[in-house]
């Protein structure tokens, strides 16, 4: 019986490691393809797609294989087009040595994770993803002929719109590692006769974060003296009118839904969530919302943007709900959404 059972796991065990050990040879021959893509392309919206889909792979590869060592070694060879590029040295090394990186730290965590226990380390792991992504987009672009997402209305349009679907997968890799992805938004999402007044909260003060960025917004403007600079296609590009309500319904699912959802479960439910205990209220509400600022690439933005997730965090703590949250925050997203239409016009 007791010999059944151990023949039976061991079974059950090697079936496992075939699986894993196959998903981790097609994420490398997927990484391999678009790498060569990658080099290759002279288009510079199929480059950050394909830069996007290399961060992807090599992601889920050392996520799979969980050993930083093997991960090294498999984004290395998968990345031997850029490697070999007809590049100077530096330009061909940044982007293979992004993801390298990406690769190890992800490779790292996933030996690590405790089943069932969210730790601060998962917030910080969630944000440096987020940044060397960020790089490794910026990077790619070094690949082609050099190019600025202001002068590039598909490259802007594809730079913007991909974020917020990585910061879900972002979010689920996190959430699945530890098995708790359905407990976790059960428990921070839960739908009930309380629910309608934190939806009303979360209106008002998403509302209220608006007319306090856009003071600071100001301030900086005119005090500080310092130029503000926007990534809103809305802002840079010049042709949209022939396409404007594809791209507008576009950016409300991107921005206005999917990056609220993934960027509150990020930063106030893992990141705050588990420094406040570890930390105390006053440094975790600071962090994660300083690192929630910086998250956004914009250093002109920095103080706005880390001032609305510190108000965030308050929120979150104070109801302990992500509903009124991610309202607040989708709130804040469609009026800026709303006002870059209307300066449009």
């Amino acid at each position: 019986m007791i010999s059944g059972i151990l023949y039976h796991t061991r079974q059950t065990e090697e079936a496992e490691r075939l699986k894993k050990a196959i998903g981790a040879v097609v994420l490398w021959l997927v990484m391999g393809i678009l790498s060569d893509l990658l080099a290759h392309s002279l288009n510079p919206s199929m480059i950050i797609i394909a830069a996007l889909g290399v961060s992807i792979s090599a992601g889920a590869l050392s996520f799979v294989v969980r050993r930083p060592e093997v991960a090294a070694i498999m984004i290395g060879m998968a990345m031997w087009s850029i490697w070999l590029s007809p590049l100077k040295m530096v330009d061909r090394l940044l982007l293979p040595l992004t993801e390298l990186l990406l690769g190890v730290i992800i490779a790292w965590w996933s030996q690590r994770a405790e089943i069932g226990r969210l730790r601060p380390r998962d917030g910080f792991l969630g944000f440096i993803i987020l940044i060397l992504v960020s790089m490794a987009l910026s990077v790619s672009l070094l690949v082609s002929h050099p190019t600025t997402l202001s002068t590039n209305l598909s490259l802007l349009l594809a730079a913007y719109l991909l974020t917020p679907p990585t910061e879900v997968l972002i979010v689920l890799m996190i959430l699945t590692r530890h098995h708790l992805t359905r407990s976790f938004l059960r428990c921070h999402y839960q739908w009930n006769a309380k629910t309608l007044p934190l939806v009303g909260w979360g209106i008002t003060i998403g509302i209220m974060m608006s007319v306090i960025t856009a003071l600071v917004v100001e301030w900086e403007i005119k005090a500080a003296h310092i130029r503000i600079r926007s990534n809103n296609p809305f802002v840079f590009a010049k042709g949209l009118n022939g396409h404007l309500g594809l791209i507008a319904f576009l950016m409300i699912v991107a921005i206005v839904i999917m990056a609220p959802v993934a960027e509150e479960i990020l930063f106030r439910g893992i990141l705050f969530g588990t420094l406040q205990p570890a930390w105390g209220l006053g440094w975790a509400t600071v962090v994660a919302g300083f690192l929630f600022g910086v998250a956004h690439m914009n250093l002109t933005l920095l103080i706005p943007l880390a001032l609305a997730g510190m108000i965030l965090n308050l929120v979150y703590w104070k109801t302990g709900s992500l509903i009124p949250s991610t309202i607040a925050h989708a709130t804040l997203n469609l009026l800026s959404v709303v006002i870059a239409l209307l300066a449009l016009h």
